[in-house]
């Protein structure tokens, strides 16, 4: 499994780009930062997009990249997450007034934008891939997932604050080679954190100490980019060798 990060903070200013990893070329784990970095001949190639859940710095760039490959592609891009996710989705973006309904478009039968909906911890099978999404703890609904192939699984938080589900599911699984992480705000913010459902590096700590999985890397997105210093001093105090604050254009292997 191949994983190119397209975009990584929680917020987006000049040089900082939000949410987005590419996987195999052809699916995305969030779509925060995808069009801008891509270009329309990758774009083309991306078959599904993975969606945590409905906040802006992790949706925004399914929009723009429809208008780009509609009559460019044959076959419909899968939105895939839980029910309440594509719903929410459906009524908010895609709805004819803030976005055009490309899951209708360029017809019904055959639109550039298809729900894939899939049941909380049930696998879909993707090709070479399989996704299972596991609700966390977020202001709106939101999940994380377990994506596994043939060498091994990695955990997605995508935005959480403190949780269990996640991680009980990933205990389960023997060949977990990799957890991407968020940590969105320095420790001294942690009420905020808290309050907008997400993590400080000691929160990330603390959560994973619920896994018995010590030697299993850790690579940390979401930071807010104006506070990017001092979490990043943060994480390096826990010392803690297998966290890793990702860079937009890493690329880590599975």
């Amino acid at each position: 499994m191949r994983i190119k990060v397209l975009g990584c903070y929680g917020s987006e200013m000049p040089g900082y780009k939000t949410s987005g990893f590419l996987i195999n070329d052809d699916t995305l784990l969030d779509a925060g930062t995808v069009v801008s970095v891509l270009s329309v001949e990758d774009q083309l190639k991306i078959d599904n997009i993975i969606i945590s859940h409905t906040h802006l710095d992790h949706i925004k760039d399914i929009q723009f990249l429809a208008d780009n490959v509609i009559g460019k592609r044959k076959r419909s891009i899968n939105l895939i997450s839980i029910h309440g996710v594509l719903d929410v989705l459906r009524a908010n973006i895609l709805n004819n007034i803030i976005w055009p309904d490309f899951t209708t478009i360029p017809s019904v039968n055959r639109p550039i934008l298809k729900f894939l909906p899939v049941k909380e911890k049930e696998e879909l099978n993707l090709g070479d891939v399989t996704v299972k999404p596991v609700k966390t703890t977020h202001t709106v609904e939101a999940v994380g997932y377990v994506i596994k192939d043939k060498d091994g699984a990695i955990v997605y938080t995508g935005d959480t604050c403190h949780t269990d589900r996640l991680w009980k599911t990933a205990m389960q699984e023997d060949n977990l080679k990799a957890i991407f992480a968020e940590v969105s705000f320095p420790n001294g913010m942690a009420e905020l954190a808290d309050v907008s459902g997400h993590l400080t590096a000691e929160g990330l700590n603390e959560e994973l100490r619920k896994m018995n999985r010590k030697q299993v890397p850790v690579y940390v997105f979401h930071m807010k980019p104006q506070y990017l210093d001092i979490i990043e001093k943060e994480i390096a105090l826990l010392k803690n060798r297998r966290m890793t604050v990702l860079r937009q254009g890493d690329v880590i292997q599975i």
